[in-house]
């Protein structure tokens, strides 16, 4: 188990670094998104490993973490900007492109002001110390008696529990904040997955592909539920400067956005029929080539 989720960091920490090596990396949308995710990857393996191993850990988990947050509000901002972009090629009339075309003045400006702030950030976090993660005294017994599969149940059972075991009152009462934390919960739960692959006896492609499914939906809805916060600021704004025609137009495109989140929660709500903790034991544990466990589906 050691041997696999140590090969696992090695893989993980390349792809990182490979992204991080061209110079402005972060100026670009999608690369500096690929980053957020690969760290997010790796930070997903380093807690799954034993810290007192690794004697880089604590203060390389602290950097990642550093990273992943830098970068969420630029990345945020970077959302915003292409459904924006997106709804002011099918405005509806001139009147709402005129309002669209405002509120991208505005995201703009706040998405100029985040890249200065991350580009001071990532300076401050000297990310190229990342590479002395791998360092690893020799073991003194590293050896437990236990199977590979039993370890790997072992190590995703309590995260299963902690992603998948609310879903039923999270699909009864919409909770943004709730629905955010349960999207990165699912999103470890997967990257758990993806690291123990090896140990699996037949492809876990049918667990990763029902996480892959709630964790889109969920991140749907929390990009539109963030997005629509921002326009009720600004629709706020600008009913204190009396801007009666821009406070229409920013309603009329909140009606939309609130349209799709509600959408999103119901494909969230639909997908919490066929998942949940049951399930993912019952596909789980005969592909990693163990036996059921009691009570569990048959």
């Amino acid at each position: 188990m050691a041997i696999l989720l140590h090969r696992a960091l090695e893989v993980r920490l390349s792809r990182l670094q490979e992204l991080l090596e061209p110079k402005g990396w972060a100026e670009e949308e999608e690369q500096l998104h690929q980053v957020r995710v690969s760290a997010r990857r790796l930070g997903a393996v380093l807690d799954l490993v034993d810290p007192e191993v690794y004697p880089e850990h604590k203060k390389q988990r602290r950097a990642l973490k550093g990273l992943v947050d830098t970068l969420g509000l630029p990345r945020e901002l970077d959302v915003h900007s292409q459904f924006l972009r997106s709804h002011h090629l099918n405005a509806r009339t001139p009147t709402l492109a005129a309002v669209i075309e405002h509120l991208l003045e505005q995201v703009d400006r706040g998405r100029a002001k985040a890249r200065r702030s991350m580009e001071k950030e990532l300076d401050r976090l000297r990310l190229p110390d990342l590479r002395r993660l791998l360092d690893v005294p020799a073991l003194q017994n590293p050896f437990q008696t236990t199977s590979l599969q039993e370890a790997a149940w072992a190590c995703l059972e309590p995260r299963a529990a902690s992603a998948l075991g609310g879903l039923t009152d999270l699909a009864a009462h919409e909770d943004a904040a709730a629905m955010h934390k349960a999207r990165v919960r699912i999103k470890k739960l997967r990257y758990a997955v993806e690291a123990l692959e090896s140990a699996f006896a037949e492809s876990p492609e049918p667990v990763l592909k029902g996480l892959r499914a709630l964790q889109t939906a969920l991140g749907d809805h929390h990009d539109l539920a963030a997005l629509e916060a921002l326009l009720w600021q600004a629709e706020a704004d600008l009913r204190l400067r009396d801007r009666v025609t821009l406070c229409g137009g920013v309603l009329d495109l909140l009606g939309d956005v609130a349209e799709n989140r509600r959408l999103a929660f119901d494909r969230f709500v639909a997908l919490t029929q066929a998942q949940g903790l049951e399930t993912f034991t019952h596909l789980v544990r005969p592909a990693l080539g163990l036996p059921p466990l009691n009570g569990a589906l048959s």
